[in-house]
C-alpha cells in the first residue's frame, strides 16, 4: 500500500520529484513488490490535489530509472528491482564494515614525498589566444558574485564567534549540516554529520583514501577511458590497478576485477564518455561488493548538471552495509579553484581519515567552510545551479547542431548530463592531428588519449569537447573556423 504526502512548503522541491522519491523509497524498502500496480495518474492527481501531468512526470522518471515499467492499457507497475538493492536492512552486519577493515587503524606516518595534483598534460590549460573547449572546468563569468559577497560578509560579522579554537574535527558543523540538508537530499542520500569528512577536493579525497587503505592491499578496478589521476593515487601507493572497458552501460568489470578490493566508479556521468551506469550493473556492483567484502568509491563529480532527465539516485542512496564511499565536490558547482570537497563513509572510516588528515594538514579553511554553508543555506547555490543547467543545455544543443551540420562522419551522442562531448573519429583521422589542425585555426580541442592507460590502443580515435567555460558567442566563432578543417 502506498501512502503519499506532499510537502507543500518545499517550494524548491518539485511535486513530481517528491512523488517519485516516495514511491522509489517504498520499492527499495520492500513495502511494494514486483508487479504492484501504481494508482492511475488521474486518480492519484485528484487525491493529491495536483495536475495529472505532475504524476505522469513522476511515473516516467520511475520507469526511466528502472524501478517501474509501463504498458499501454495496463498502466504503470513496479519492475523487477532485485538487482537495485542487495539485501533487506535487517540483514546488515553489526559494524557494517568489511571484515578486513574491522579494528584496523591507519599508518601514523605522514606520507613521504610531495604530492602535487596535476592535469594529465600541460597543454590542458586555457590559453588567451585560443577559444578553448577545455573539459571538466566550471564557467565563472555567470557566478552570483553579489550573493557570494553578501554571504562572505555575513560570515565575517560573526567570525569572532565561529573561528575561535582550532582542533581536530571532520569539518565545521554548519557546513556538515548544510551538506546533509541541502546537497545530499537531492542525491537520495540520508546521512549524519559524523559520516562526512570535509576535504580539499576529490583528488585530495582519493589521496587520503589511498593512504588509509594501502596497508590492506588488494586491487582497484577503474574504467578506461576515465579520469585517471584518482586511480593513479591508489596505484602509486601500491594498490594493483585493474583497468576495465567502458561501454554504453558504464564500466564493464573484467573477471579479474570481480576479485578487486576496491571499485572506483562514476555512475551518473562517467568521465569522459558521459555514459550512465545502468540499473542492472549498479545492482551487480553492489552485490559483488557484498560478496567479495569490497568497497565501492563513488565519484559524483557533476551530477548537478543534467539535461534530459533527473539523475539516478547515487549508489550511496541504494547501498546497504556501508559498502559505498561517496566523493562529492563543489568545484563544478562554483569554480574549480575553490578546492573543497567531502567524503561520506562509515563513521569508523571517517574517524580514521580524520586522524590521518590532522597529521597531514590540519583540515580545510574554516572561513571557506562557513562561506559555503551560508551559500547553501541561503539558497544561492541552488539558484545558481538551476540557472546554469539552462545555460549549459543551450550550449550543448548549439554544439550538437554544429556537429550534425559540419561533421556528419563523426560519431557521438548528445550528453544527457555533464559538460563535455566524447567524439569518435573515423579510422582515417587521427585525433592528435585533428587537435593540431584545430589549434592552427585558433580553437583548442583535446585528444582522448589523456584518458587511456599507456598500453591502450584506442588512444588516437577520440576527441573531447568541453563546453563548461565557453560562451555561446565563442561556440559560434569556433565553429565558423572549424568548418574549414581539411
Amino acid at each position: 500500500m502506498l501512502h503519499l504526502q506532499l510537502d507543500r512548503q518545499r517550494s524548491h522541491h518539485p511535486y513530481y520529484l517528491q512523488i517519485m522519491e516516495q514511491i522509489r523509497g517504498a520499492i527499495l524498502a520492500g513495502h511494494v513488490s514486483r508487479g504492484f500496480q501504481l494508482p492511475p495518474s488521474r486518480q492519484l492527481a485528484i487525491e493529491l490535489g495536483i495536475a495529472r501531468r505532475t504524476v505522469v512526470l513522476a511515473y516516467e522518471e520511475l520507469c526511466a530509472q528502472g524501478y517501474c515499467e509501463s504498458q499501454v492499457g495496463k498502466g504503470t507497475s513496479v519492475a523487477d528491482v532485485a538487482l537495485l538493492h542487495v539485501a533487506p536492512l535487517e540483514h546488515r552486519t553489526t559494524t557494517g564494515l568489511p571484515q578486513w577493515l574491522v579494528g584496523k587503524t591507519p599508518r601514523s606516518a605522514v606520507p613521504e614525498g610531495e604530492w602535487q595534483p596535476t592535469l594529465n598534460d600541460k597543454s590542458i590549460s586555457p590559453q588567451q589566444s585560443l577559444i578553448c573547449f577545455t573539459p571538466s572546468l566550471a564557467q565563472t563569468n555567470l557566478l552570483p558574485l553579489k550573493a557570494m559577497q553578501k554571504a562572505f560578509q555575513t560570515v565575517m560579522q560573526t567570525a569572532s564567534i565561529h573561528l575561535q579554537g582550532y582542533e581536530k574535527n571532520n569539518g565545521h558543523p554548519e557546513l556538515l549540516d548544510a551538506i546533509c540538508h541541502h546537497v545530499l537530499s537531492n542525491r537520495g542520500i540520508t546521512t549524519s554529520p559524523n559520516q562526512i569528512l570535509i576535504t580539499n577536493g576529490s583528488l585530495h579525497s582519493s589521496y587520503l583514501l589511498a593512504e588509509l587503505f594501502t596497508p590492506h592491499g588488494g586491487g582497484l578496478s577503474y574504467g578506461v577511458p576515465g579520469y585517471l589521476p584518482i586511480s593513479r593515487n591508489f596505484i602509486k601507493k601500491g594498490i594493483q590497478g585493474i583497468p576495465c572497458a567502458v561501454d554504453t552501460d558504464g564500466i564493464c568489470l573484467t573477471e579479474a576485477a570481480h576479485l578487486a578490493r576496491f571499485h572506483y566508479v562514476m555512475p551518473e556521468h562517467h568521465f569522459p564518455t558521459g555514459v550512465t551506469l545502468s540499473p542492472e550493473r549498479r545492482g551487480l556492483l553492489l552485490q559483488l561488493a557484498s560478496q567479495q567484502d569490497a568497497l565501492i568509491i563513488e565519484d559524483d563529480y557533476d551530477s548537478e548538471f543534467y539535461f534530459n532527465r533527473h539523475p539516478l539516485p547515487a549508489l550511496k542512496a541504494a547501498e546497504y552495509n556501508e559498502r559505498v564511499i561517496y566523493l562529492g565536490t563543489f568545484s563544478k558547482t562554483l569554480f574549480n579553484g575553490l578546492r573543497v570537497g567531502y567524503i561520506i563513509a562509515h563513521p569508523e572510516i571517517i574517524q580514521q581519515l580524520m586522524d590521518l588528515r590532522w597529521q597531514m594538514d590540519g583540515g580545510t579553511s574554516l572561513i571557506l567552510q562557513l562561506w559555503l554553508a551560508e551559500l547553501l543555506k541561503s539558497g544561492t547555490i541552488d539558484h545558481h545551479l538551476r540557472r546554469m543547467r539552462v545555460h549549459h543545455r543551450k550550449k550543448r544543443d548549439l554544439i550538437a547542431q554544429y556537429l550534425h551540420r559540419d561533421f556528419p562522419h563523426w560519431q557521438w551522442q548528445p550528453p544527457t548530463g555533464g559538460l563535455q562531448f566524447w567524439i569518435k573519429l573515423p579510422p582515417e583521422q587521427s585525433a592528435l592531428k585533428v587537435v593540431q589542425q584545430c589549434r592552427a585555426l585558433g580553437v583548442n580541442v583535446f585528444s582522448g588519449h589523456h584518458y587511456y592507460s599507456s598500453e591502450c590502443k584506442q588512444e588516437r580515435d577520440h576527441l573531447i569537447l568541453g563546453f563548461g567555460t565557453v560562451t555561446e558567442q565563442q561556440i559560434h566563432q569556433a565553429f565558423s573556423q572549424l568548418k574549414n578543417l581539411p
